[in-house]
């Protein structure tokens, strides 16, 4: 949340209901965009579409058949509403977003599919502090039966972690927003949405309103669904501030002048008697002799026959930066995807850190047979003209495996090869006086963490 905003707190209207009159209707300039994301909800989801079309503040029904296997989308059509269809199913999230897409008004009210309830009466309620300009998100408060996610997970730690926010209900799926203060937020997958939005809303220093739509029905839900439920809302509310990482944060890190002081290459061979092999490789690749990828080749040559675990167990002598195992540690335990991408190889990064520091490690590889290095390397199939292997192809790979996007990946090196996964991250670090251009300048590797925690930004 970024502090510097001074939000107002949230609160319940409870006058503000519905129009006095049936002619207050005419006074207002806007209307309504009803979105209603549906899976598998056939015996309810006409109904509710129609009872939508009888509210006069509503121009447009829009119900986002989430993959659904019954006559939902079928019913839907012909009460009247316009269907946009997943052809499996995404989760609320995506329905949310679909929606609003194809949504002609600026003022959104979301309700479910399945409710039985006097649903003209829910969209005035919800839509009135919208359209009289009182407020941009509007939440439903109601009475049910059961709520035991909302007051045994979601409002203990609202309490602890946001006293300010007065909400009876953070969870209800019913809510009014404009759609132009949706844009601006970041919407949460799984069932952690709904508060997602209202602490995004509330952290651009908006107002969030309650009002009160009356009993809530609902189907009943089981205790596995209230279990799965309580997790993603747990998860939602420690990201949000900033507790955990948000889901699909990945982390890129070089490896020598990075993670370690130095070249790791240049320490082993003083320990493997190869320093002045290395240097000779090292000249050649200098004056244009051999590629770097060449270079990377001939060194594995010159190891042939050495035994692989003096190998690790040199290695393992290699001195990691200042506070690089806490930062690596730190990062994990907090949620984030962490990658090593470089040019040292794999043995040596595990000889450093172990193989359980990283997520991913894209790197070459050494072969070795019968305890022997064999001489081989296998590079990382991203062609490069000039480095080893492309280091911004190798993390557009890892991003995409792990469903991060840009404006949540963060990478951090030091030398030109970094230059060119800095371009496809969000973020990038690199350390005082490494002669590359990155968004923040480091001396300490543990500030990543703190870069790693900054707002993101959009693309």
């Amino acid at each position: 949340m970024n502090r510097d905003i001074k939000p107002k707190l949230a609160s319940r209207y409870d006058k503000w209901t519905m129009p006095s009159s049936k002619y207050s209707y005419f006074s207002y300039d806007e209307a309504v965009s009803v979105i209603i994301p549906c899976l598998n909800e056939q015996d309810t989801v006409g109904s509710v579409v129609s009872a939508c079309k009888r509210n006069p503040l509503v121009s447009q029904v829009i119900v986002v058949d989430d993959g659904s296997t019954d006559a939902s989308a079928q019913r839907a059509v012909a009460a009247g509403a316009t269907i946009v269809p997943h052809k499996k199913n995404m989760g609320k999230a995506h329905a949310i977003k679909t929606g609003a897409a194809k949504a002609s008004n600026d003022i959104l009210v979301f309700i479910d599919a399945d409710l039985r309830m006097p649903i003209v009466d829910i969209i005035d309620r919800l839509a009135l502090p919208i359209l009289e300009q009182r407020a941009e998100i509007s939440k439903a408060r109601f009475a049910r039966s059961q709520g035991r996610v909302t007051e045994l997970t979601a409002k203990p730690l609202l309490n602890l972690l946001y006293p300010e926010i007065k909400l009876d209900q953070p969870l209800s799926g019913q809510f009014a927003i404009r759609k132009s203060l949706l844009d601006r937020i970041e919407i949460s997958e799984g069932w952690g949405i709904d508060v997602g939005i209202v602490l995004d809303a509330y952290a651009l220093g908006k107002e969030i309103v309650e009002v009160d739509i009356g009993q809530l029905e609902h189907k009943h839900r089981t205790l596995e669904q209230l279990a799965t439920t309580s997790a993603d809302v747990t998860r939602t509310i420690l990201q949000k501030a900033g507790l955990v990482a948000e889901k699909n944060s990945l982390i890129a890190f070089d490896f020598d002048r990075t993670l370690v002081r130095g070249s790791s290459i240049g320490f082993l061979a003083q320990k493997l008697g190869f320093s002045h092999e290395l240097a000779r490789l090292r000249k050649r690749h200098a004056q244009g002799g051999i590629t770097e990828r060449q270079l990377c080749e001939r060194i594995a040559a010159v190891l042939k026959g050495v035994n692989s675990n003096t190998f690790s167990t040199y290695a393992r002598q290699i001195e990691p930066s200042h506070l690089a195992h806490e930062t690596l540690g730190y990062l994990r335990r907090k949620g984030y995807k962490v990658a090593a991408v470089s040019f040292a190889f794999k043995r040596v990064i595990f000889g450093v850190f172990g193989q359980d520091a990283f997520d991913e490690v894209v790197c070459p590889e050494m072969g070795q047979k019968n305890g022997l290095l064999d001489g081989k390397v296998k590079i990382p199939n991203h062609h490069s003209e000039r480095f080893v292997f492309n280091k911004a192809s190798a993390l557009q790979g890892l991003m995409k495996k792990y469903n991060a996007p840009r404006n949540r990946t963060v990478a951090v090196g030091d030398s030109a090869s970094d230059e060119e996964m800095f371009a496809v991250a969000g973020k990038s670090a690199c350390f005082v006086g490494d002669r590359i251009r990155a968004d923040y300048q480091i001396t300490a590797l543990a500030e990543v963490v703190l870069i790693a925690q900054q707002p993101i930004r959009e693309f």
